[in-house]
């Protein structure tokens, strides 16, 4: 999709985490979650946009996996009901990356352009090539272009919650296996090809 509109209330957050166990939480500020706005177009478009930027470094393309798919429908759905999409930690075994977004529209954000927020952690958290290793500014590029993670699966809610203005939008996208794994950053994040 393009750019931003005019109507942008908030910035999108861009989240990653190694997730480990499922913590039952029930917090105070729980709204019923938003409406599922996975489709296949949408999971194309995420496949597409992550094979992009993981050729830039040498990784091998993901394929869609539809257990991924299910997790991250899942994750998406727990997402929109929290204020501020916190989530509770996720199932061992699944690399995850966030994005929520607020705007006036009643369009919910394309998966392009989360999946650019993360990658340009690359260049905003400052991923140190030299000293390769994990860091929460920079941990949701490192899991886009991580070369052992060969399935992904991506889900969205969107809609505006009861009693207010803004039109929310939860994307969540699986990982499988997870990147982000201490000492592997080196084999696994690699160098841009091509730029000097």
């Amino acid at each position: 999709m393009g750019r931003l509109s005019a109507g942008v209330l908030a910035v999108a957050a861009a989240v990653s985490a190694v997730a480990f166990t499922v913590q039952p939480v029930q917090a105070a500020d729980e709204r019923p979650p938003l409406p599922d706005a996975t489709d296949e177009a949408f999971n194309e478009e995420c496949l597409a946009v992550h094979n992009l930027y993981r050729a830039r470094h040498g990784a091998p393309p993901l394929a869609l996996d539809d257990a991924a798919v299910a997790h991250a429908m899942d994750r998406a759905r727990i997402a929109s009901a929290q204020d501020g999409g916190t989530l509770p930690p996720g199932p061992r075994g699944w690399g995850e990356n966030r994005f929520w977004f607020a705007t006036y529209e009643n369009e919910p954000a394309s998966c392009e352009e989360a999946v650019r927020l993360w990658y340009e952690e690359r260049w905003t958290g400052g991923y140190d090539w030299n000293r390769p290793g994990y860091s929460p500014d920079t941990g949701s590029f490192t899991q886009v272009v991580w070369k052992s993670t060969d399935t992904l699966g991506c889900g969205r809610a969107a809609g505006r919650p009861a009693g207010e203005e803004s039109y929310r939008t939860y994307i969540v996208c699986a990982y499988g296996p997870a990147g982000n794994v201490i000492g592997r950053f080196r084999a696994n994040v690699g160098e841009p090809i091509g730029e000097g």
